[in-house]
């Protein structure tokens, strides 16, 4: 009986084919099943191997050799019923498994059973198995690098997004889903940008779309409406020749800036420092002949108005004095002194000892409740009058800052490196705005009521200290400065610090 494929081939060759004979059509049918790429193994409908093809001998680790039973090949399943072969044959239909083979279970091979049905002996089955070890291991290698660049993404410090062409986001790291809302993604890129910045944002991803990298520096809105400044670097991402969107590195440049800017204040210290020490020097060395002078003839007037006039000048020229002098104390912050142990909670309790009854004269609206939190000593490195100057400072601005009453917190601890204080009230508070700008010299939001220096004058003190001062500020939640100076050991020989107190400050 002829072979049933065979037949159909010789049926399906056109009516003006050349002769092919049956025996021709099978031979090439049994040449192909021998040069298949693929492993081949026919079976009977008994489940023995009728033959395999050369693949299938260096594939199968033992002899391949006519008559063995499906079972016994290599391809059986572990925990299944019935091998491939019969499961296959048992429901007619095709059967696709893969499984793991060799020494050591080191190849991935691709099984695929298609039951063949005779018209003499019953269905039988074709088995072809394909060695996909290379394609797993280029897939693992893959999946590899594609997590290694995602952990990269993921660990940089930086916010990473993909935008289409229509600036729409597609992906974005880690950092930045937790930096921003959730349901940014998929919005528009230019929604996180703070208006300001918007402008400059949308003409650099035009630019980008055509073909440039660009950067700028913008303002991205946070989660929680915080406000951060960033660098924006931006470059196309070409597919099949064509640009198909942005990739956005966004990099946190705030506390850059905000050294900047320190160090910006500290520079016009120095030079309002300078030009106030010359200045200073120049007009104390002319008061002191004006005083002089209206001494001598306040001493020799004979009658009264010259002697009350004469009295007026010198009166004149000492309150000159005394503003020099205060002058020259502010330009004096850079010079040397020897700075030595201070104890912080001394520090606050005298410094409130000093102070109370100026803010009690200025807070007759309302009562301040003061809380001092310092339990343990904690010794600084500095000089203890310009240390308490930066603290009365503190004080009279928080004060000021409630002027119906209110609360207000000071306190000392000890850090890993340093010591810190600070001074907290529960006033009006600031906007992101003024905090970042209330270390200039002469910026004042008091009006005619403020010189500007005070801060100023604060903020070079501690630098000089070798220490940093921030604050934290929100409108109508008050706000609180922060003092770090370089800790040193206890010594007992210094004043110890006074014990915790809670009490209520009622004006006078």
């Amino acid at each position: 009986m002829p072979h049933r494929h065979a037949i159909s081939l010789l049926e399906a060759l056109p009516e003006d084919s050349p002769p092919v004979s049956q025996r021709t059509v099978e031979q090439m049918l049994e040449y192909a099943f021998k040069v298949l790429p693929d492993s081949a193994f026919l079976f009977g409908s008994d489940r023995r191997l009728i033959k395999g093809n050369a693949s299938a001998a260096q594939l199968q680790s033992d002899d391949l050799c006519a008559g063995r039973l499906c079972c016994e090949m290599f391809w059986s399943v572990e925990g299944a019923n019935a091998c491939v072969v019969d499961r296959a044959i048992e429901s007619g239909e095709k059967v696709e498994v893969e499984i793991q083979s060799g020494a050591g279970q080191s190849l991935s091979i691709s099984i695929t059973v298609e039951p063949l049905n005779y018209e003499h002996g019953g269905p039988g089955a074709l088995v072809i198995a394909r060695d996909i070890s290379d394609l797993r291991r280029a897939e693992a290698e893959a999946i590899a690098h594609k997590s290694f660049i995602a952990s990269v993404a993921d660990r940089t410090p930086d916010e990473i997004y993909a935008l289409d062409v229509a600036g729409c986001i597609t992906w974005m790291n880690e950092r930045a889903e937790a930096l921003k809302p959730v349901t940014i993604a998929g919005g528009r890129f230019v929604d996180i940008i703070y208006p300001e910045s918007r402008d400059t944002a949308e003409q650099n991803l035009r630019r980008t779309l055509a073909g440039t990298d660009t950067e700028c520096e913008v303002r991205v809105l946070h989660a929680e409406g915080l406000v951060r400044y960033a660098e924006a670097h931006a470059s196309p991402l070409w597919k099949d020749g064509e640009i198909g969107g942005v990739l956005v590195f966004l990099r946190d440049v705030t506390e850059r800036k905000r050294e900047h800017e320190l160090m910006a204040q500290s520079d016009k210290l120095r030079a309002v420092g300078e030009l106030a020490a010359g200045v200073a020097h120049n007009l104390n060395n002319s008061l002191t002949v004006i005083q002089g002078r209206a001494q001598l003839l306040l001493r020799n007037a004979t009658d009264e108005t010259s002697a009350k006039s004469l009295q007026v000048i010198t009166n004149a020229v000492e309150d000159g004095t005394k503003t020099l002098r205060r002058i020259l104390e502010f330009a004096r912050r850079d010079s040397a002194s020897e700075f030595a142990p201070v104890e912080l909670g001394y520090l606050l309790t005298s410094s409130v000892d000093i102070a109370r009854p100026k803010w009690q004269s200025k807070s007759r609206k309302g009562t301040i409740n003061l809380k001092v939190q310092s339990n343990t000593p904690v010794y600084v490195m500095g000089e203890q009058a310009e240390l308490r100057e930066v603290v009365l400072n503190l004080l009279f601005n928080a004060v000021d800052a409630m002027p119906e009453g209110g609360t207000m917190e000071i306190g000392a601890r000890a850090e890993i490196e340093c010591g810190c204080f600070w001074v907290a009230d529960s006033g009006c508070g600031m906007s992101p705005e003024t905090a970042s700008r209330i270390f200039e010299p002469f910026f004042t939001t008091k009006g005619k009521l403020g010189s500007g220096l005070g801060l100023s004058a604060s903020h070079g003190i501690v630098t000089r200290h070798r220490g940093e001062i921030v604050v934290v500020s929100e409108p109508g939640e008050g706000t609180r400065f922060e003092v770090r100076l370089p800790i040193c050991e206890k010594n007992d020989r210094f004043i110890k610090n006074s014990d915790a107190v809670d009490e209520s400050l009622e004006p006078a």
